[in-house]
């Protein structure tokens, strides 16, 4: 059996489109399904974690047609032992993960692959843990400058139309100039596989599984998807105007030349912020509190990823 989890208002409402297209195929109508549709925030983790009860050995995979917020949803309800592979279908405004693992642009194409191909990917999550509270981040977690962007996107009523435009870039953007000006610097101290740094006047501290964030931005154009070890970002020591420039720059990656941006590979970092700090999960926001600390680390086995393996050849569409 084969498990949808669709999320119908992401994208404005891409997402329940490209269910009704691929319904439609032959292809479709050979498999056995079952299909949800998230009424609410968190119920797609709710669900995921549901179908934990029942015999693993009846579910295929888990096809997951939403944007990358739902996904987050999904992995975290899903217990760190499960088989059940996961697939996405990427029908949101920012679809980050889709291009950090390549998936492409086709949902029919995606589709076919998923069911007819079945060879699955690795993919390393990462894993945060703030006091007790512990849970896994598919593409990134940032804390500062990054998360208050964010949240701004989150809430810009330009939001649906850009998206509507397939200009989602274009929110990130414009929330990073309208939160520029008015965000404070924060003093960080990083504890960077056991080496202990401080940073003053820090401006961000972004953490990811592959290069891109905000829809697109290659922000970390180095980063790879693999095990053990995640890429860190942190910009620091630097007046706005010139981080003005510095995003800029990351439309085609010359912000890693500024002395003022840090890159490291690590596996393990723990994060301790003078005041209370705004992070973001996924595109999702939240705080932690001043002095409270927040410790991350790669999860140590994969998940199974189906519908990333690309053919030469193109799949013809069904329809």
């Amino acid at each position: 059996m084969y498990v949808f989890i669709v999320n119908p208002i992401a994208g404005n409402g891409k997402s329940k489109k490209i269910f009704s297209k691929i319904r439609k195929t032959e292809l479709f109508k050979e498999i056995n399904e079952t299909v949800y549709y998230t009424k609410y925030d968190g119920h797609a983790e709710e669900i995921a974690a549901n179908l934990i009860n029942l015999n693993q050995r009846k579910v295929e995979a888990i096809i997951v047609i939403s944007g990358d917020g739902t996904l987050h949803e999904v992995i975290n309800g899903l217990s760190n032992d499960t088989n059940i592979p996961v697939a996405f279908i990427p029908g949101g405004s920012g679809n980050d993960f889709a291009r950090g693992v390549q998936l492409g642009r086709n949902p029919i194409r995606i589709f076919h692959e998923i069911i007819k191909n079945r060879e699955a990917s690795p993919y390393w999550l990462g894993t945060y843990k703030i006091d007790e509270k512990r849970q896994h981040f598919v593409n990134s977690i940032g804390f500062g400058f990054d998360a208050a962007v964010a949240k701004r996107a989150n809430e810009s009523s330009m939001k649906k139309f850009l998206n509507k435009l397939h200009l989602g870039q274009l929110s990130y953007l414009s929330a990073l100039i309208s939160v520029l000006f008015r965000f404070q610097f924060f003093n960080v101290e990083l504890e960077i596989d056991g080496k202990k740094r401080r940073y003053n006047r820090c401006f961000m501290v972004l953490v990811g599984n592959h290069p891109y964030l905000g829809g697109g931005l290659k922000i970390l154009p180095e980063a790879k998807v693999q095990p053990d070890k995640f890429s860190i970002l942190m910009i620091h020591s630097v007046s706005k105007l010139k981080v003005l420039g510095v995003f800029l720059t990351v439309l085609w990656g010359g912000h890693v030349n500024f002395s003022e941006v840090t890159v490291v590979e690590a596996e393990k970092l723990k994060i301790i912020s003078n005041k209370q700090l705004d992070y973001q999960v996924d595109g999702e926001t939240d705080k932690i509190a001043p002095l409270q600390s927040c410790t991350i680390v790669k999860k140590t086995y994969p998940i199974h990823i189906l519908g990333t393996e690309r053919e030469e050849s193109e799949i013809k569409k069904i329809s």
